[in-house]
């Protein structure tokens, strides 16, 4: 154990939590590991609850970059990147986390980022996983991803994040998720006894979004999505998403259709930058392989026109108004022509009394509107889980 390199952590984290408390209260909570030997580690890197170092990279760090590295590290856990990575690739994601950490980490002034960190305006309020989605269409496309680049285990340069258990754990994502979330929450109490009335904006507003009672529909949807049946590319399925381009690559096939049903409400006024983030996950389960086919209904008191997609096609969901509301006709509707529905999204506002009945298969209602009338409409429904859905 290097004490020179011990000591200079401690010194970091002491000055945390004297100037940005919020940071270093979850910090001081990290086991330090030095990772010597380790090939996965050539920054720094944390799985909610040990942060693992390399000396090397410590030493050439400037105290105030040390402190950058802390908060970021921190960052990662407080986002849950520990436990959102799921089946996408481990370099990618730690560099969509690192976009998503370090632009609010750059707005809250907390130490200086190092020389060859990731940082693009384009990505700053973005979650890792949207960000993932543009960096693969743009890695498959050939262009950029934003500036700074790093090589090695770590290829976003100021920190890594490990996965704390395997993805298919629900148990210990569970587990985790709740442990994080109660250290956010004592780490936000502390920061704001210590500076009451004193927290920087930027501070204030990343702890209000942390702590904010929130459910993770992304996780949520893809919980819904059937990605258990055995799957292999073929040939004989050529991908479609590429066919366009003049390329012919196999496809995904499975030894069963995991089918995810799509109902949107019509009536009203639907929101289209919450529509198009909904979408948007949804296609990004959709290219990963987890869904093999998708109906899209379009409905207020009865359904207007239905939309077939398969594996390989780019899911677009249109904004529509007009018409009252009931959900009746478009379970019936289901119930006849999707038996073999896997899970059925409804993305509504909720604005109704006739949900029909419950059908065979899970329910999630996606509910776009005031965030202020959530807890209210979504106590009306009698079956399914209800999740807010804002604009990305």
């Amino acid at each position: 154990m290097n004490n020179a390199i011990t000591n200079k952590i401690l010194a970091a984290r002491t000055s945390l939590l004297w100037d940005h408390p919020f940071f270093g209260a979850l910090a001081v909570q990290l086991q330090t590991v030095d990772a010597a030997g380790d090939p996965r580690i050539d920054t720094m890197a944390t799985d909610g609850k040990h942060l693992f170092y390399d000396e090397g990279f410590v030493e050439k760090l400037t105290k105030d970059e040390l402190i950058f590295v802390l908060a970021h590290e921190v960052l990662h856990n407080a986002f849950e990147h520990h436990i959102r990575r799921q089946s996408r690739e481990p370099g990618l994601w730690n560099k969509a986390a690192d976009y998503a950490i370090n632009g609010e980490l750059t707005e809250t002034k907390v130490g200086k980022m190092p020389k060859g960190g990731l940082l693009d305006a384009r990505f700053t309020g973005m979650g890792a996983e949207e960000i993932y989605r543009i960096l693969d269409d743009e890695k498959e496309s050939g262009g950029g991803g934003g500036q700074g680049a790093a090589g090695g285990q770590d290829p976003g340069g100021c920190g890594g994040v490990i996965d704390a258990c395997p993805g298919h754990d629900e148990a210990a994502i569970a587990e985790a998720r709740a442990e994080m979330q109660t250290k956010v929450r004592q780490a936000a109490a502390i920061a704001k006894g210590i500076q009451a009335g004193k927290l920087p904006a930027g501070v204030k507003r990343l702890i209000d979004e942390l702590t904010r009672a929130k459910v993770d529909w992304r996780a949520l949807l893809r919980r819904f999505i059937d990605d258990s049946r055995a799957k292999d590319y073929s040939w004989a399925r050529p991908n479609r998403r590429y066919l366009q381009h003049g390329f012919v690559l196999p496809g995904l096939v499975s030894d069963g259709v995991s089918h995810l049903v799509v109902a949107v409400d019509t009536s009203g006024s639907i929101d289209g930058p919450a529509l198009s983030a909904f979408a948007a996950e949804i296609n990004g389960a959709f290219g990963d392989g987890a869904v093999d086919k998708i109906t899209v209904i379009y409905a207020d008191t009865d359904v207007h026109r239905v939309e077939e997609y398969e594996a390989g096609d780019m899911l677009n969901l249109q904004a529509a108004g007009g018409g009252g509301t009931a959900f009746s006709k478009t379970f019936s509707w289901i119930a006849e022509h999707c038996q073999d529905a896997s899970a059925i999204a409804y993305f509504t506002d909720l604005e109704v009394y006739d949900f029909g009945d419950e059908p065979g298969a899970p329910v999630i209602w996606a509910v776009y509107g005031p965030s202020t009338r959530f807890e209210e409409v979504s106590s009306r429904t009698p079956f399914g889980e209800s999740v807010y859905i804002k604009a990305a």
